[in-house]
């Protein structure tokens, strides 16, 4: 009779052992399953939507900058060469510029002629000031020209009104200009030396001792 229980017990263990040793094997399978498919996702968004995602929006910006610019560029692109000598950039463009900053309005935005009409005047007053403090005439052509060296020139009308030699930024903060000023000044600078100097007065003097 014990025997019997025992066996019937011991058969119910198994069973029982069984059934956890399948648990835990679906348990595995499951969470294997479940960092596939976080696996899969990671590459769905990394790899296909959000790259699609910012390819949308970049044509959408090139669409929308593109009406921007048939709208105004002619207008805007008239100051290029003026903004960009007077920033250093010879590749500015003053119509990129300002879709940039007007994309960069927070809603609502005002209406686009309204803010390329304000940011034309803002650049006519700039412009005018710069003709002032010049003393050129209201209505003279201006031109503001850099070349490779960042040498900057200001004309009107053609005729060179001001210019400006880049200048170099030494480690300790100081500004020297060009080279040929820099030897200038030491040259100058050597001679008031010698003038002070003692002792170079006195091989002077004996120099002109002896032609005497």
């Amino acid at each position: 009779m014990e025997n019997d229980i025992y066996d019937i017990l011991n058969s119910y263990k198994e069973a029982i052992d069984l059934l956890v040793s399948k648990n835990d094997e679906l348990v595995g399978m499951n969470q294997a399953l479940s960092e596939r498919v976080d696996k899969l996702e990671t590459i769905l968004f990394d790899e296909i939507l959000e790259p699609a995602r910012l390819s949308l929006e970049a044509d959408d910006r090139n669409r929308r900058f593109e009406e921007f610019n048939d709208k105004y560029g002619e207008r805007l692109g008239a100051y290029d060469k003026v903004i960009g000598a007077a920033e250093g950039n010879p590749e500015f463009s003053m119509a990129q510029n300002a879709f940039d900053e007007y994309e960069k309005l927070p809603e609502p935005r005002p209406d686009s002629d309204v803010f390329v009409d304000g940011l034309i005047e803002t650049v006519e007053e700039q412009i005018d000031s710069i003709k002032e403090s010049l003393g050129i005439e209201p209505d003279a052509k201006v031109e503001i020209t850099q070349d490779e060296e960042g040498n900057t020139e200001i004309k009107a009308d053609g005729e060179v009104v001001a210019s400006e030699e880049e200048t170099t930024t030494t480690e300790e903060g100081t500004e020297t200009p060009t080279e040929e000023g820099v030897q200038g000044e030491l040259d100058f600078s050597d001679d008031e030396e010698r003038e002070d100097d003692p002792e170079e007065i006195r091989k002077y003097e004996e120099e002109l001792a002896k032609l005497a």
